[in-house]
């Protein structure tokens, strides 16, 4: 009777058609690493597939990447969360340790990524914070059972073909031990958080917020198709985790509202007490941000006092409109008719161009400074010797042709943020 067929890679630990106990039947090869290799098997008894994970070396050749890969076990079978791959069991076979887990039809996010940047394509808003929702969901059960995962990154991010379920897996850099001191830099260069590169010992109520940076930078490369940093050099992309300013999303896509900015900035800050304090705060605020309940803080009306064709009006209602989702903004050619609006209203800024069919924007500003409503200048000469006026009377912002949006609006969301 002929044995099974021969692996035609032989460095794989087992050969297709080995039956693990007894009733675990290796059927193709899902994917190769450096320490393991990942077989698509069927559970012959239940009937169903499995993905069986099993460690290129043998046990008596390396005793710490043994004690990490049972690690790796142990850590996924003390979880029980839809968002963390299920464990089924562990073992050994011909000196060859393995581990039996649940098997997730799809792709990982790694994947997904590369699959919309080779169309060109980017990915929509609402599907990422769906993907980051849930990595803050199984994260977040992770964390509370003590463990700090440490290399989160797309690859290590399954997204099932039925029902785009989102599944973590990967945990070999993890640590049962959470306040343990480890100098060695481990994880993947891309994702690393900045204590991470300096080995920096953080205290064990703060060993989960690297795998926060980690977030936040898998959120910019969702929605950007690459990661916040990168280079060809290793030190020089270590040194832009470690020094290097953040780069904003909405500078490639300004099409996104400016809070993916904020999500980003506050996950990657580079002081770790500066974060997201959980996953679950992070996922909370993103959520928040979706929802219509968000905007109900900014529920009073945007007011505009620009003439009613002018190209400035309509670049700055067309970025409002897509920065701030949810706002109403109310416009008005008339000065005195929108001075009454605004008092009556108290709308959260109030725009003031000096395009307004002579008006006297002094008169504006001074009528308006009784009402303290932030109010943002618009004019198109450089060369006004006014300004220090306005700023006399309190605008809270001057701004010169051509508009700087990105500074206008960063200032427009500080203002709306400490109304709230």
């Amino acid at each position: 009777m002929p044995g099974p067929p021969i692996s035609p890679f032989a460095a794989d630990p087992f050969p297709l058609g080995t039956l693990l106990e007894g009733k675990i039947r290796l059927e193709r090869i899902l994917g190769r690493g450096a320490m393991g290799v990942v077989y698509l098997g069927t559970d012959l008894f239940l009937e169903r597939r499995v993905a069986v994970k099993v460690l290129k070396l043998k046990t008596v050749r390396n005793p710490d990447a043994m004690e990490r890969f049972r690690r790796e076990a142990v850590t996924m079978a003390h979880i029980n969360h839809p968002n963390v791959v299920q464990i089924f069991s562990f073992g050994e076979k011909d000196d060859f340790y393995y581990f039996v887990m649940e098997h997730i039809p799809g792709r990982n996010l790694a994947d997904l990524v590369e699959d919309y940047a080779a169309r060109n394509d980017a990915l929509p808003l609402d599907v990422a914070i769906g993907i980051i929702a849930q990595i803050c969901a199984g994260l977040g059960a992770v964390h509370a059972k003590g463990i700090a995962h440490r290399d989160v990154k797309p690859a290590n991010v399954l997204l099932a073909k039925e029902n785009f379920r989102v599944a973590l897996t990967d945990f070999g850099l993890t640590s049962l031990a959470p306040a343990s001191r480890d100098r060695l830099v481990e994880g993947t260069p891309l994702y690393l958080a900045p204590e991470r590169i300096r080995t920096e010992e953080l205290p064990p109520e703060r060993q989960h917020l690297p795998d926060l940076y980690a977030i936040g930078c898998i959120f910019f490369e969702l929605l950007t198709g690459h990661p916040p940093f990168e280079s060809d050099s290793l030190v020089e992309l270590l040194d832009m985790h470690l020094h290097e300013e953040i780069p904003r999303i909405t500078a490639e896509r300004p099409d996104l509202p400016m809070y993916v900015d904020t999500i980003v900035q506050n996950a990657m800050a580079k002081d770790y007490a500066r974060r997201y304090p959980t996953c679950e705060a992070l996922r909370t605020e993103l959520l928040q941000y979706r929802m219509p309940s968000r905007h109900e803080k900014y529920s009073r009306p945007l007011l505009l006092l620009l003439d009613a064709d002018s190209d400035e009006g309509e670049t700055l209602r067309s970025a409002l409109h897509a920065q701030l989702p949810g706002m109403c903004v109310i416009s008005s050619a008339n000065p005195e008719e929108a001075i009454s609006t605004a008092l009556q209203e108290r709308p959260d800024v109030v725009f003031i161009t000096d395009r307004l069919n002579g008006s006297s924007l002094l008169e504006l500003c001074s009528r308006l400074q009784s009402s303290r409503l932030p109010v943002f200048l618009f004019l198109s000469d450089a060369d006004n010797s006014l300004v220090f006026l306005y700023r006399e009377l309190g605008v809270r912002g001057v701004f010169v042709k051509p508009y700087p949006m990105t500074a206008i609006l960063d200032l427009v969301r500080k203002t709306l943020t400490e109304k709230v």
